[in-house]
């Protein structure tokens, strides 16, 4: 049940990102609520439901951005992998893991789409006069406030996310 609501969740958190996140957007950074939704269910999920949540969460982002279809897949994916590996590790889910999976995911996910949004040819509009500067100013601008932002979505989006486990009975720790 929980792979036939990836699809109608993250095309809301997509919209949502898109159309209302800009207009909260302080210091160059925001929130990304795909990305925390995509995190948080894959704490509390299998393998395989979590690379597809991945999966139609880039999708999504990425159909309503000027970004090329699947950029946005590549870092999520990697995030989920890495979530799937220390998952295996914790007894429950604590505070710790929420912070460690909001930071580490939103710098995955932005050098993930920085990498590859300059390997196809994009040029921002602040590079220096030699081409140089691009990734410092991009981590000042855009990824340390977009850490902060995280770090402060991440637990009510986790709740929120966790709820709607429980309601369907998709929770991965009540079968183990």
């Amino acid at each position: 049940m929980g792979s036939f609501l990836s699809l109608p969740i993250l095309m809301l958190a997509a919209a949502i990102q898109v159309t209302v996140m800009p207009q909260i957007s302080i210091f160059g950074g925001r929130p990304d609520i795909v990305l925390l939704i995509v995190s948080a269910w894959s704490l509390n999920t299998s393998l395989e439901q979590g690379v597809l949540w991945a999966f139609v969460g880039g999708i999504c982002k990425d159909l309503l951005s000027a970004a090329p279809i699947g950029t946005s897949i590549v870092g999520m994916v990697l995030i989920i992998f890495a979530i799937h590996a220390i998952r295996q590790q914790l007894f429950s889910v604590g505070f710790f893991t929420l912070v460690w999976v909001s930071v580490l995911g939103t710098i995955i996910q932005q050098f993930t789409i920085l990498i590859i949004l300059l390997s196809t040819g994009f040029q921002p509009q602040y590079v220096d006069q030699l081409g140089y500067g691009v990734v410092l100013d991009q981590i000042r601008l855009f990824i340390v406030p977009s850490i902060v932002y995280n770090l402060i979505g991440i637990m009510p989006v986790y709740w929120f996310v966790r709820a709607i486990q429980r309601a369907l009975g998709t929770d991965l720790r009540l079968t183990r």
